[in-house]
């Protein structure tokens, strides 16, 4: 299995690893932890829409989501 992609840590690259996760997506992330902080499961969701299969779940890891995100206000 591949190493799966840290949601609340990943470049713009990484997360374009994650099927259906083109560079809007990724983008799209990115946008949503610099505005609000790290992502949890039902966020991503939310975040992606249409482009969430259930092929993301077994290769996102949410760790660290007690943490603050890198491009976080204050981090």
């Amino acid at each position: 299995m591949p190493n799966k992609v840290r949601i609340n840590l990943a470049n713009p690259m990484e997360l374009q690893e994650l099927p259906g996760v083109g560079p809007e997506e990724a983008n799209a992330i990115i946008k949503f932890r610099t505005e609000h902080g790290p992502i949890a499961a039902p966020q991503l969701s939310w975040i992606l829409g249409a482009a969430i299969t259930d092929a993301i779940w077994p290769q996102v890891n949410f760790d660290p989501a007690d943490t603050t995100a890198p491009e976080a206000p204050g981090a």
